[in-house]
């Protein structure tokens, strides 16, 4: 627990300056070995992370692909809010049937369907397998890829599925340990769950349980689904797009504006605590301590922090507003009830430390993840050889061009350009998976706590405090040169 002496020396430490402007002499460490060390933390009050690793809520960073490797991996990915509704519903709907304990809605078809619908329903939604089912629900079949892979379109889906008779099925208490030892005594790779009545409950896949060793920080909700959360605004259909991305499954909803320290953010908050009291919401982007008291006392279960900091942001340029992000987290966590995300200005590995030693429980990326194969959008290759894909600020004119037909508007250019941006779109070089730079990542935080002298994120972040002066300096232009320049 930081002393009010502490809490004076840190705020005027932080004052306008950025997090290369310190570094953290270690502690004493205690910890054999890195790999016991615990990441764990909390993205909201009631939403938990294994590494404390977020995908941005832009539409050149998180969809579904982002989101499922993000959660995989232990994090949380936030689908971006400039789709359809029903758009980003599919995004969400992909997220939470890419794995399961148990699938209780698995796809299905009438026996009385043909191939070709088969394949379409398998290939819209990206599964490989059909349930075949009755009107009541009664499991009659199931149909795979390899039931359809040469059969003629017009075949019946009866002429091709394999018949309940001929399957393995098990009742609804079925333990995973069980499902695990039918499945591999009789080489299958898919288990219905059914009832007496040989009504359908569920479905369990031999991928998902091998998903459960291969992935073992995996952030799953109750039901064994991944965990994903996605963005909405603060005006127009943010309410309509709110209950539509409830239902479909989401478990966090981040309302996400430019500078949520405003009446409108207030207003909006106030009219989707009345109508989704229980919904886990997190709130952004605020920079000022007395923002989040106010919202806390709203209900809010999260607040996101910064403003300007994001290597494709240009409000600080255009406008000459904004906190300086290490003064922001910091500032905002010491007030903070409830989790605090620092979003934007994470450049380097080492940012994302001192953002978590400051106060924030999570950190949200963008530019480190551009470009990835997990981003949305195409890769161009340059007449140089070099290979590319767009990355853009979600105040940027061509995000706010994409927003606006999202809406529908009736001329989405022409009311683009009329705009006056706070973002850029540029091109960033092709880097592969996401996933090597998540794990980096993570094993760059481990090593920082190991190096502080904690065992868990939190027992680090407690040691900071404990102490600020003792592991926080501010460096000299030379001192970071030598700290920096590589």
């Amino acid at each position: 627990m930081r002393s009010e002496q502490d809490d004076r020396w840190l705020r005027s430490e932080l004052r306008g300056h950025a997090f290369d402007d310190f570094l953290n002499p270690p502690g004493w460490g205690k910890v054999k070995t890195r790999k016991g060390i615990s990441l764990a933390t909390n993205f909201s009050q009631h939403i938990g992370l294994n590494i404390p690793i977020v995908s941005a809520n832009m539409d050149t960073i998180t969809r579904a692909r982002m989101a499922i490797a993000m959660a995989k991996e232990g994090g949380i990915g936030i689908i971006e809010r400039y789709l359809s509704i029903e758009e980003q519903c599919d995004e969400i709907r992909e997220v939470k049937r890419k794995e399961s304990h148990i699938i209780l809605q698995p796809h299905n078809i009438s026996k009385n369907g043909t191939i070709a619908q088969a394949k379409e329903l398998m290939e819209r939604n990206k599964v490989g397998c059909l349930v075949i089912l009755d009107e009541s629900g009664k499991l009659l079949g199931l149909l795979s890829h390899r039931d359809v892979r040469f059969a003629r379109d017009n075949d019946s889906v009866a002429n091709r599925m394999k018949p309940v008779e001929r399957l393995v099925t098990a009742s609804p208490d079925t333990t995973l340990n069980q499902a695990k030892k039918l499945l591999d005594k009789s080489r299958l790779e898919k288990l219905p769950l059914v009832d007496e009545g040989f009504k359908l409950v569920g479905l369990i896949t031999a991928k998902d349980i091998e998903n459960l060793d291969r992935y073992p920080l995996a952030n799953k909700d109750i039901n064994g689904r991944l965990v994903v959360g996605a963005a909405v605004g603060a005006v127009g259909d943010f309410l309509e797009r709110s209950s539509e991305l409830v239902k479909a499954g989401v478990d966090v909803i981040v309302m996400d504006i430019a500078n949520f320290q405003s009446e409108p953010g207030i207003e909006a908050v106030r009219k989707f605590r009345r109508k989704f009291p229980d919904t886990e919401l997190v709130v952004g982007n605020v920079v000022l301590p007395e923002a989040v008291e106010i919202y806390q006392r709203f209900g809010v279960n999260g607040v996101k922090v910064g403003l300007g900091p994001g290597s494709a942001c240009t409000t600080r340029y255009n406008t000459n507003i904004g906190v300086t992000q290490a003064q922001a987290i910091y500032e905002c966590a010491r007030v903070a009830k409830i989790p605090v995300i620092a979003d934007g200005g994470i450049k380097r590995d080492g940012h994302i430390s001192l953002a978590l030693l400051l106060g924030g429980d999570s950190v949200m990326i963008g530019g480190l993840f551009a470009s990835t194969d997990e981003t949305p959008g195409l890769v161009f290759r340059k007449s140089t050889g070099q290979s590319v894909k767009s990355f853009r600020g979600m105040a940027s004119r061509e995000a706010m061009h994409q927003k606006l037909k999202a809406e529908e508007a009736d001329d989405p250019y022409e009311i683009s350009s009329r705009m006056s941006p706070e973002g850029i779109e540029k091109e960033v070089e092709a880097r592969g998976s996401v996933v090597p730079i998540v794990r980096e990542m993570a094993g760059h935080i481990a090593s920082m706590i190991s190096y502080i002298g904690g065992r868990t994120l939190i027992e680090a972040q407690g040691i900071f405090m404990a102490n600020p002066s003792k592991y926080l300096v501010k460096l000299s232009e030379a001192a970071k040169k030598e700290s920096f320049d590589r």
